[in-house]
Order: structure tokens, then sequence, then C-alpha cells
């Protein structure tokens, strides 16, 4: 499965550790980052694709995980709303509904996921909520 990472900050940072540490494949992690200093920090760091481009990796995803701050979120998900196909979104932003997302996205195909700041350092807990029309195989 390939995962596609919008932001590249201590939470992407924290859950790219956390997959690769258990064996995740760098070659299916992509991380589109704003800032080409950060996409060459991620890269040398954890040796995952990361760039300032957003169409091309989020067409080979299977699995989206929007990693921007709050603020942000509306923007972002109305740039990337018309690339996307079938996958399944996962928000890591605070405060927001999955609703207002899946209206922003026209899909709702989301998953609203609150990992808190101990996952930082892999002692964290997540609190996951799928909207209905989520299908049961991507609950797991």
């Amino acid at each position: 499965m390939n995962i596609c990472f919008i932001g590249g900050g201590n939470m992407a940072t924290a859950l790219i550790s956390g997959l690769l540490q258990r064996g995740y494949s760098p070659s299916k992690i992509h991380v589109v980052e704003i800032n080409q200093q950060a996409c060459i920090q991620l890269h040398e760091k954890f040796s995952i694709r990361a760039s300032t481009e957003l169409e091309i990796p989020i067409q080979h995803a299977d699995v989206l995980i929007l990693a921007v701050k709050p603020q942000q979120l509306r923007e972002v998900s109305l740039n990337i709303a018309p690339l996307l196909k079938d996958q399944l979104v996962i928000s890591i932003a605070a405060g927001i509904r999955a609703s207002d997302i899946a209206r922003w996205l026209g899909t709702h195909n989301v998953v609203r996921c609150m990992p808190n700041t101990p996952a930082l350092i892999r002692a964290g807990i997540t609190g996951l909520y799928a909207l209905p029309e989520v299908a049961s195989a991507q609950h797991k």
C-alpha cells in the first residue's frame, strides 16, 4: 500500500518513523511538503520520497494522510480534491470535523485520526473515527 503524507511536520515524522521501525518499506511512503529543505531532510533521514509537487504522489497513493495544521486543512483539501480517485483519506488535524473534510474533498472516504503528542516517542494513543461510507475493509 502506497502512503502519501500531505505535510511533513512533527506528527508526520513520528508516524513515518513508526511505520519504518515496524518494517514498512520506505519506497511505499511519499511526503508532499511545501518547504524544499524539509523535503531534503525527510529524504535524508528516512530514505523516503519527498517533494513539493502534489499531483503524481497523490495519483499513486492508496492512502493519503493529511498532516497539515488545522488552519491550512481547508485550502489543502480544496487543492487536492480534483486529484483524488478512491483513496482513503486520513486527517490528523485537530478540531476539524470529518464531515467538513469530506465536503471539501468531495469524497466520504474520510477517517479522522487524533494522535497525541506521546506519539512523537512511540508511546501515544490514537483515536479514530471513520465516516459511515468508509468500506469496512479500509478500517484495518
